[in-house]
């Protein structure tokens, strides 16, 4: 009697987890959240921007990317911290980042948003 009851259990906590998404693939680029807001600094009257990559996971991304089209700054941007190819921005140069954030100098915002990444669990 005890062995079915320690089969059933085993059953109902694999089931579990399988419907509760268990592992790696619970995650995905929906945990990361762009956010941005002016600093309140001005350079060649125009404002600084902020802008923070929040990751909402326990789990690292690597090789994340934005959509920055047009994107401009009047200041540079670390390159190890954001790079710019086409439309294309990756961010911390490929490497594992959970929160990442820089700032830019512009007119305007630029409509950032993340486009692609791996899930890095461990």
């Amino acid at each position: 009697m005890a062995t079915n009851a320690c089969k059933f259990l085993c059953l109902v906590l694999l089931f579990a987890f399988v419907t509760q998404g268990y592992g790696d693939d619970s995650y995905s680029l929906e945990s990361l959240s762009v956010i941005q807001s002016k600093t309140g600094n001005m350079v060649e009257n125009k404002p600084e921007w902020e802008v923070k990559v929040l990751n909402s996971s326990p789990c690292y991304f690597t090789h994340t990317t934005l959509s920055c089209v047009r994107f401009k700054s009047v200041t540079p941007i670390d390159s190890k911290v954001l790079s710019k190819s086409g439309d294309t921005c990756l961010l911390g140069n490929g490497d594992s980042i959970h929160d990442i954030s820089f700032k830019y100098v512009w007119d305007t915002s630029f409509d950032l948003k993340v486009v692609d990444g791996y899930i890095a669990c461990s």
